[in-house]
């Protein structure tokens, strides 16, 4: 359903109205801010390439379509933005899907901390997402917290439709096969609340 809101208040946007572009920042900045963070932990970074994600989306309205995700369409903004940005830093010394990290860090809610049990629960999960490469994680990510679909995870991951079921077998197989099948509900159940 929101989805379908943000596509009218996107046409509205590109018809000129600016408190359509309001609404589509704040709709989705907290979301885009939380994703930044699964590249680097510069906050600043993550700020200044959203913002650089709206001024371009602004600048350029005239030009633009209404994509058939929204949010696909920002993610992969931001994760373009973030990257070239990283690039220019020299963090990266050359594009390559397997160096660009992704980190997949669970948010701890303040009062939650004191609670042992859950952070006990966090710890083993942190553990159990240690064991996947970043091109794993970023899956993880996008499948069970973004709740994309394949294609979307596709266009997300530059990987074709079969690529990206294999990865997820892959690694749902891996913690499977090194935690058993307990742990990977558990990792399922914890990511998908988040």
């Amino acid at each position: 359903m929101q989805e379908d809101e943000s596509k009218i208040k996107w046409s509205q946007f590109l018809a000129g109205d600016n408190e359509a572009y309001c609404w589509i920042y704040k709709v989705y900045i907290q979301m885009l801010f939380r994703y930044g963070h699964s590249f680097t932990s510069d906050t600043e970074l993550i700020k200044d390439c959203i913002q650089d994600v709206f001024t371009g989306l602004y600048k350029n309205r005239k030009q633009l379509i209404t994509p058939k995700n929204i949010k696909v369409y920002l993610l992969v903004s931001l994760k373009n933005s973030l990257i070239n940005a990283l690039y220019r830093e020299d963090r990266y010394t050359s594009y390559n899907h397997e160096t660009v990290s992704f980190t997949l860090g669970l948010t701890v809610e303040e009062q939650y901390v004191t609670d042992e049990l859950y952070t006990n629960q966090q710890r083993k999960i942190q553990e159990i997402l240690n064991v996947l490469t970043p091109r794993q994680k970023e899956i993880i990510y996008y499948r069970y917290i973004q709740e994309l679909s394949f294609d979307e995870i596709c266009i997300m991951m530059d990987m074709n439709y079969q690529s990206a079921q294999n990865l997820i077998q892959r690694s749902l197989k891996k913690i499977r096969d090194l935690y058993g099948p307990a742990e990977v509900f558990l990792l399922l159940l914890s990511i998908s609340v988040q």
